[in-house]
């Protein structure tokens, strides 16, 4: 037995000893509560839901998780991504980017354990409010909060088997019998995500009132099911025959219920000034400190250069830029593609034009020049804008949410999926719509499948870049290590790279891990 589950099951024995112990009141304090007495109403239910909340996207563990180690994660692995200037303070940020880490990684020990914590505070839920009664809890009410502590489980786990080759099931409250646990096959892995995105689909209401944004709904639990399977079908591992039609179905479902629509101004859909809009299926809320509360980030001072008051901490590869002009000046406006300019802010004359305040109430040459003290230094270089405020510079912690999935996603993942089992015909005017209303763009010349699968892939970098998608796109696609050899990530091996290595901490702690 390994050294931390001896000391929990020490504790554990310890407190067994002292309440057999005849020599000894048992004695329960009544102001005092523990699991046995916790669940006794719908305000504890919920206390425990909002627990199994707390731990999305590292959330809990604001620098190491949140702050900097989900971005550098999932934003340095990217093949559009380099260092910014920050990055280089920073010898773990360099080895991600680097991909010389090892499973001792900082970084790689968070992201698992807060997934863990909160796939265990959602089995708490699950189990404990199943055993509420009808006097304590309404069904109504048990349902929705069971339901969306199982898409929570569903999340968690989802979320681990794109990042980590290998993971541990937890469908089941942490005991001594199975504190150890053997990693599961990923087969194994993806059957216990689609069962909980589908049950929770089932116990999940279409919508939620305004106080309760950000909780999950029927619409979320489809939509990560249908992207479960889209993942499941480009993992060789585990795919099979009848993923597309799988993930088309979940998809359809959320497409045909009626409840989403595109936001036809792109940009407001990451500056905060547009948040949980009818875009928006599944959220991160933040909100900036008053009184009451404090929910508040700092991605954007990661996320924005120097120039414009952020810390630098990652930058974009110029061939994005070159890649999301590729059709021409070819939108309504006479511009590019305006998701260019919602996702990148770049050297430009829409950047330089002093009537439009599109580069934080400045102009591209005069930021640069005050900066770097020359206009033309930073000419081939490129910024992220994405989750960015109108005004980065000396704008503290804010309330920028942070949108997990977006109905665009949707409208592009079940484009793929028509076009993957042969209505490409089907496909078509999904994309032109997305491209019209996002991008100001004409309809697409593409007819054939291979074609169509080609766009797919520009359109979810014109819509997608730094969501957290492109990595696990293009493994999922079969491109990841062609992808990062053009961009020159010599470091990557995809054999090693593919995917992250089982923590060094879960080894050290779990027996049947080696």
């Amino acid at each position: 037995m390994k050294k931390y589950n001896i000391i929990i099951i020490i504790s554990l024995i310890l407190l067994t000893v002292s309440c057999e112990d005849d020599k000894f009141i048992e004695q329960f304090p009544p102001d005092k509560l523990t699991t046995d007495v916790f669940w006794r109403n719908l305000e504890d239910a919920q206390s425990g839901l909002t627990a199994a909340y707390s731990e999305l996207e590292s959330r809990s563990n604001f620098w190491d998780g949140w702050q900097e180690g989900r971005p550098v994660v999932e934003y340095f692995r990217s093949d559009y991504a380099l260092l910014g200037p920050d990055a280089t303070n920073y010898g773990h940020w360099m080895s991600i980017y680097n991909f010389n880490y090892t499973n001792g990684h900082v970084f790689l020990d968070v992201m698992w354990t807060t997934n863990y914590k909160g796939l265990n505070f959602a089995n708490q839920v699950i189990t404990n409010v199943d055993k509420m009664t009808s006097e304590q809890i309404s069904a109504a009410d048990k349902q929705q909060i069971i339901g969306e502590a199982t898409f929570l489980r569903g999340y968690y786990h989802f979320k681990l088997l794109t990042l980590f080759e290998q993971i541990v099931l937890r469908t089941e409250m942490v005991t001594l019998d199975n504190i150890n646990q053997a990693l599961a096959t990923r087969p194994e892995a993806w059957e216990a995500i689609t069962t909980d995105f589908k049950n929770a689909a089932n116990m999940l209401p279409n919508t939620n009132t305004p106080e309760n944004a950000g909780r999950a709904t029927k619409g979320a639990a489809l939509s990560y099911l249908g992207k479960a399977y889209l993942h499941k079908a480009g993992d060789s591992s585990s795919s099979e025959g009848d993923d597309y039609e799988n993930a088309k179905s979940a998809l359809k479902q959320v497409v045909d219920s009626g409840v989403y629509s595109l936001e036809p101004d792109f940009s407001s859909l990451f500056n905060g000034e547009n948040e949980n809009n009818s875009e928006s299926i599944f959220e991160l809320q933040f909100k900036s400190g008053d009184g009451s509360s404090w929910n508040a980030t700092r991605l954007h001072a990661f996320v924005g250069d120097w120039c414009i008051g952020g810390w630098g901490g990652i930058e974009a590869n110029i061939s994005i830029v070159n890649d999301m002009k590729k059709e021409g000046m070819i939108a309504t406006n006479g511009l590019y593609d305006n998701r260019l300019y919602g996702s990148l802010y770049f050297k430009d004359p829409f950047y330089n034009d002093t009537n439009t305040n599109e580069m934080q109430g400045s102009t591209w040459d005069v930021l640069i020049f005050e900066t770097y003290k020359a206009i033309d230094a930073k000419d081939n270089s490129a910024y992220f804008r994405k989750w960015l405020p109108n005004f980065v510079r000396d704008n503290g912690y804010v309330g920028v949410n942070v949108v997990l999935m977006r109905y665009a996603d949707v409208l592009l993942m079940y484009a793929e999926t028509l076009n993957e089992t042969g209505s490409t015909t089907e496909a078509i005017p999904i994309i032109n719509n997305v491209r019209e209303i996002h991008g100001l763009m004409p309809p697409i010349t593409a007819t054939t499948q291979s074609e169509v699968r080609t766009q797919i892939m520009h359109e979810r970098t014109m819509e997608l870049t730094l969501e957290s998608t492109r990595f696990n796109d293009l493994r999922r696609w079969g491109i990841l290590d062609s992808a990062m050899q053009t961009a020159g990530r010599t470091g990557f091996n995809a054999s090693q790279h593919s995917y992250l290595p089982v923590p060094l901490s879960e080894i050290q702690t779990n027996d049947l891990v080696n």
